[in-house]
């Protein structure tokens, strides 16, 4: 019993939204990098807006050293379930870069 199948046609180009992804996914790459050597953790990338992704990373004493220099800047606030937090924020390479602090 022979079965055949189609022949596959290759696919001359990608979509643009595959483009964009994958510029994207290059632009965090770099991001990360850069946020490891500057001693940063990452947490998670959200990349929902290709042509300006989230990185979120750990909080850390660099975090408010970069509020109190002007380099990144509080943008929410808010009560949780675990208490008051607020969260901030700088751009880096054409990423977002953001994270969580927790008030006790």
């Amino acid at each position: 019993m022979q079965t055949s199948t189609a022949p596959q046609r290759p696919v001359t180009a990608f979509l643009p939204i595959n483009t964009l992804m994958l510029q994207a996914i290059k632009k965090v790459e770099q991001v990360i990098h850069e946020l490891g050597r500057r001693g940063f953790a990452v947490a998670s990338i959200d990349m929902s807006s290709p042509a300006y992704p989230t990185v979120r990373i750990q909080t850390s004493a660099r975090c408010v050293q970069l509020i109190e220099s002007g380099q990144a800047a509080y943008f929410s606030f808010g009560q949780g379930q675990i208490g008051r937090y607020r969260e901030g924020q700088f751009r880096l390479d054409g990423c977002r870069v953001v994270w969580t602090e927790n008030a006790n």
